[in-house]
């Protein structure tokens, strides 16, 4: 487990530090609530990394972002890579044979296929409606975050986080264009996916494990939830007097696991300084949040936040989201 980070010097903050830290906690929340459909949480986070693995090389090429961008368009099994069980449990910080145990069960459920060169999640499970309605409900999800960040003036720093620039030659989504008349809900979902890991995987390190990172992240939505607009969008970090304390019950609920489960790893939290406990509940300890080591952690994020967001720039899917009607 990474701990590092207390000594080293802190980059300068990105303008809307703290804001982005609370629109990016509610993103990945939302996320892992969507995924999960009302159930457990771990099993749609193995897919979710299968998936983002199995698609790379579509990732790295412009071309066939844009192609198979639409909903109605998966790209074909020939396309995906296998990824090695091994290689799913390093990404998420899990032992190999718990991965290896729930992937097999995955499998057994055709959620996804395990052959010699690594587990792939086949077109054919990608163009379910389960999936296209998943798929649907992420892609607005991204879509209302850009909203957020436009009003509330936070893309000021979109530059910081890389791959900016104008669109990519032939590369937008307008309205109207024959061959891309449909919202680019899958081109949107990958590039979302690799964010969500990428979250999951820098507060893993921090906190032991991107399950354990869930929770705690829930934990600090659940103790926001009754904020006011103007509040959500303070320049500084919120006071613990503006956190509601949430039954430790609640927060299982929330991510779909049993309750000792979430007992044990909120102990460990609060034991490690990252939530508090009293007669009402538990609450997010902000004295953690100020932390060198979690201000790095928030930079980092943040930074990846907008290098997303620079990338859907690029792709015209910022511009496309502009000319269309607030949902």
């Amino acid at each position: 487990m990474l701990r590092g980070g207390e000594h080293e010097p802190l980059p300068p903050p990105l303008t809307a530090h703290w804001l982005l830290v609370r629109l990016s906690i509610e993103l990945v929340t939302d996320v892992a609530d969507i995924v999960r459909d009302g159930g457990p949480v771990l099993d749609p986070l193995f897919l979710t990394a299968v998936i983002e693995a199995n698609v790379a090389p579509i990732n790295q090429d412009p071309v066939l972002q844009q192609k198979y961008g639409a909903l109605d368009a998966p790209p074909p099994d020939e396309l995906r890579r296998p990824v090695s069980i091994n290689a799913v449990a390093a990404s998420l910080g899990q032992p190999f044979e718990t991965t290896r145990r729930r992937l097999n069960a995955l499998a057994a459920r055709g959620e996804c296929v395990i052959g010699p060169k690594g587990v792939v999640v086949p077109t054919a499970r990608l163009a379910s409606d389960h999936y296209r309605r998943i798929s649907t409900l992420r892609y607005e999800r991204v879509r209302r975050l850009y909203l957020e960040l436009r009003d509330f003036g936070a893309l000021v720093d979109m530059a910081r986080g890389g791959d900016t620039g104008p669109a990519l030659p032939g590369m937008h989504w307008p309205e109207g264009d024959a061959a891309f008349d449909e919202p680019p809900v899958r081109l949107v979902n990958r590039l979302l996916s690799e964010y969500y890991l990428r979250a999951l995987e820098l507060l893993g390190r921090r906190v032991g494990d991107p399950l354990t990172g869930i929770i705690l992240l829930k934990l600090g939505q659940l103790n926001l939830r009754h904020l006011t607009p103007e509040q959500r969008a303070t320049p500084a970090p919120l006071p613990e007097s503006l956190r509601r304390p949430v039954r430790r019950s609640e927060v299982a609920r929330s991510v779909g696991l049993p309750s000792e489960t979430v007992r044990r790893r909120l102990i460990d939290l609060e034991q490690r300084g990252y939530c508090r406990s009293g007669p009402d509940g538990v609450v997010f300890a902000i004295d953690a949040a100020v932390r060198p080591g979690a201000q790095r952690l928030f930079h980092d994020n943040n930074v990846n936040l907008m290098r997303m967001m620079a990338r859907l720039q690029r792709y015209g899917v910022l511009a496309w989201w502009d000319g269309q009607p607030s949902p």
